[in-house]
């Protein structure tokens, strides 16, 4: 499998700045190292996406051994699903040069739901533009999602005792708004492609 062109992230970097998406491929030395307050929310993303797995509980983990080789996750994701099973973390997607990675990928009775993980207590506008690239390269793959969701933090959740995941968490499904956005997406990859594939920084 050839290696991506955009991902998520670089998806939702050049909609926010194309400038951005071109340097942070052309001139990685200018990339900055993530400072200490940046790290914090990273490791915090990471421990509420670890506690979010425990609403869908006993799935399999698709996370490549190297952040470099998610053509490894995509395999495995392709082959989990083949085996028939039901959850999936970090299950990864790849279409037209579009790798996505999903928190959870659950099979119930009615279909394939995707699940998005966010340490805020919202949903915000790029949630649901990072849910639709996700939608876009899921069900371009052959997986017919019957709905996708962001599952944030409850804002209202006082704990007492053990944390209770189902309270911690609201689930918000956000299937109406991807599909608005949908159809934009393509020209989007193709332009942003464009972008990466270009001799010079673009104005």
């Amino acid at each position: 499998m050839e290696k991506h062109i955009l991902s998520k992230s670089t998806f939702l970097k050049g909609c926010q700045c194309t400038k951005a998406l071109y340097l942070s491929k052309h001139n990685r030395a200018l990339r900055e190292e993530p400072d200490a307050a940046v790290q914090a929310i990273f490791t915090q993303g990471k421990k509420v996406g670890e506690l979010a797995q425990q609403l869908f509980p006993g799935g399999v983990d698709c996370t490549p051994v190297s952040v470099f080789d998610f053509q490894e996750a995509v395999v495995r994701t392709r082959e989990e699903i083949a085996k028939g099973t039901k959850v999936i973390y970090e299950a990864a997607f790849q279409f037209d040069g579009v790798l996505a990675a999903l928190d959870i990928l659950v099979k119930d009775k009615s279909g394939w739901k995707g699940y998005e993980v966010k340490s805020s207590t919202s949903v915000t506008e790029t949630y649901e533009l990072d849910a639709t690239i996700q939608y876009f390269a899921i069900t371009n793959s052959g997986i017919a999602l019957k709905d996708i969701s962001i599952v944030h933090i409850n804002n209202q959740y006082e704990k007492n005792g053990a944390i209770d995941v189902h309270e911690l968490f609201t689930i918000t499904s956000v299937k109406d708004r991807v599909l608005e956005l949908l159809p934009g997406i393509p020209s989007k990859v193709a332009e942003l492609k464009a972008v990466l594939y270009a001799k010079k920084i673009p104005m």
